[in-house]
């Protein structure tokens, strides 16, 4: 059992703190938010205990989870007086280095995390990096954490750009393509809702057939493909428009903001055909 001290609720860490109640529910919840409205309604999202500052969340919490904009770091660790000093903190913060959290809050025991909204369902694929000092028991808990919101992916700190590109940002490009699918459905004559809730199944059903199998999806492709067929006419239609490579482009252009960020020096790759 762990008590967790959320530092910040807004949707990224309302997301995680539900998360972790419903998966985890031995697992105590507090929450300090300097907005007081949004505080509010963590007792009855997440069975939180809210607090009033940060000292007194600090006193509870045996790790902390930090989850403020990460432009307003340095206002949070002013303000905190060197409460978290030597703290556990696993960070949400995005564009925002280990080193950085370590530095601002005086601590060597961070683990960065890099989940997306699904997280309050369940279903966020989260990337994790550990600081080097982390201890094994905090790193062990924090893995546990990251898996109780769905997925947990170990990297190393320097993908975190490529994975804010494909998950972290992935998320909405999934978003528009859904709406997509409903607006080509609605112009076909099926209305928006409807075809909303078709695209939503068939998205959830090429997903968990991947899933399942394991197989690679050019081969999955293959088998619904048919010669001269309405499938072929549409995959046409596709390449002809470019949602592959408007898909790897907007993957990389969010990647490469997430580094910029971060501070690292970005090059954008030319390649010849």
């Amino acid at each position: 059992m762990s008590n967790v001290g959320f530092i910040g609720y807004g949707n990224m860490g309302q997301a995680m703190a539900v998360g972790l109640h419903h998966a985890l529910p031995d697992w105590n919840i507090g929450v300090f938010d300097i907005d007081a409205r949004k505080a509010s309604g963590a007792s009855s999202e997440c069975g939180a205990t809210v607090f009033t500052s940060y000292p007194s969340l600090r006193e509870y919490a045996d790790i902390l989870v930090l989850a403020v904009k990460p432009q307003y770091l340095a206002a949070t660790a002013q303000a905190a007086g060197g409460a978290f000093k030597e703290a556990q903190i696993i960070s949400l913060l995005a564009g925002t280095g280990i080193d950085r959290i370590s530095e601002a809050f005086e601590t060597s025991q961070v683990v960065r995390f890099m989940p997306n909204l699904a997280a309050g369902i369940g279903k966020a694929v989260t990337a994790v990096a550990y600081g080097p000092s982390a201890q094994p028991a905090f790193r062990e808990e924090a893995l546990t954490a990251a898996q109780a919101c769905g997925t947990a992916v170990v990297l190393d700190e320097a993908l975190f750009g490529a994975f804010t590109g494909l998950s972290g940002s992935g998320i909405a490009y999934v978003f528009q393509i859904l709406h997509a699918f409903a607006l080509g459905g609605a112009k076909r004559g099926i209305p928006y809702q409807t075809s909303l809730e078709i695209a939503l199944g068939t998205v959830q059903g090429a997903a968990g057939l991947l899933s399942a199998s394991g197989e690679h999806p050019v081969s999955a492709l293959s088998r619904v493909i048919s010669p001269g067929g309405t499938t072929i006419e549409g995959i046409a239609k596709l390449e002809e428009t470019g949602l592959t490579a408007a898909i790897i482009q907007a993957v990389e252009a969010a990647a490469l903001r997430a580094d910029e960020l971060e501070g690292k020096n970005t090059t954008t790759r030319k390649t010849n055909a």
